[in-house]
């Protein structure tokens, strides 16, 4: 960005600030990649990398410079920069599959933002700490840590993070088969997104209803969810969302005695996951392979896909999830 010499305090990343505000995260990496190299070297605009680069995907490239942020944010004394940048670098972490790491960044931010008295950053890392806690199966450490994570969010009026908040209440639920519980949790999560404008989140409140309505056997509703959830992903370039949607659509398929498009589907799915190297959704879709290749007579295949994501879910140390999948894999074919 030029320098304007009338203005010798202009702030070099308002515009990148303006553009993660805003949801433009591959503007903001565009504006940033292009600073001065002095600038892209602050823990300001490390940060903002941070962010940015999750969002579109990038997590490798996204917690390298969370941590480089949060370092630099230490050296400094700054511990508001410190707990933001140690929650986008959990954050990379997560995504990433790394739980234990990912635990032990929320919890140190959630310290600092303790030590703040920040109440939505306290309320974001409950909710971070919480997903940690779904991915582990401790169903109930997970919502009592997206409680409190509510209870802030909406003392704070702040309709995204509640939003997110009933968003992952939904998939515990969903997991532990509490099916009435979880469309309400859904049906919540759906109405806080719309009133968020938050498009981005909305489509994956509808994907996590539409899977409840599938798992509930409304069929024909979860496709109609889906597909919209699909849509938003793609028009907000949601690359995880996407991802979620298509899986949902491939098990609807299946359902629907397609396992042609199924398999077509999940595939698809399962490429993004890989291109962002995100290891849970990449076990979701494994799981689902397999369940199709079995549907076509493709045991073999069958099989590797199960034992692939048996052994993922292994890695990140959701050995209950595991143990199931390995039952799955050597059970009889269909």
């Amino acid at each position: 960005m030029p320098r304007d010499d009338r203005f010798p305090f202009a702030d070099p990343l308002r515009d990148a600030r303006r553009a993660v505000r805003d949801g433009q995260f591959a503007e903001a990496i565009r504006l940033l990649d292009a600073a001065d190299a002095d600038v892209r070297a602050t823990p300001e605009a490390l940060l903002l990398s941070a962010m940015a680069r999750w969002r579109v995907g990038a997590f490798v490239r996204s917690r390298t410079a969370a941590v480089q942020a949060r370092d630099g944010f230490r050296a400094r004394g700054d511990t508001d920069g410190e707990m933001r940048a140690e929650n986008v670098a959990a954050a990379g972490a997560f995504a990433l599959g790394d739980l234990a790491g990912a635990e032990r960044g929320f919890t140190r931010a959630l310290d600092l933002a303790d030590e703040l008295g920040d109440d939505l950053m306290i309320a974001r890392c409950a909710n971070n700490l919480g997903n940690v806690a779904y991915y582990l199966r401790r169903s109930e450490t997970a919502l009592s840590f997206y409680r409190l994570a509510l209870a802030n969010f909406e003392r704070l009026g702040f309709s995204s993070g509640l939003a997110e908040g009933w968003l992952n209440t939904t998939l515990v639920l969903q997991d532990a088969g509490q099916l009435d519980a979880s469309r309400d949790a859904a049906e919540r999560a759906v109405e806080a997104a719309e009133r968020s404008g938050n498009e981005r989140i909305l489509g994956q409140a509808l994907a996590a209803r539409s899977e409840t309505d599938v798992a509930s056997g409304d069929v024909d509703l979860g496709r109609a969810l889906a597909e919209r959830a699909l849509a938003l992903a793609r028009a907000h370039q949601h690359v995880m969302g996407e991802a979620d949607a298509l899986r949902i659509l491939g098990l609807i398929a299946r359902l629907h005695g397609e396992p042609l498009e199924a398999v077509r589907l999940v595939e698809s799915a399962l490429a993004i996951a890989r291109r962002i190297e995100d290891p849970w959704r990449q076990a979701e879709c494994h799981r689902e392979l397999g369940m199709l290749y079995r549907a076509v007579a493709r045991d073999a295949d069958a099989r590797a896909a199960l034992m692939a994501a048996a052994q993922t879910f292994e890695r990140l140390g959701a050995e209950s999830r595991a143990a199931e999948i390995r039952e799955l894999a050597e059970g009889p074919t269909v």
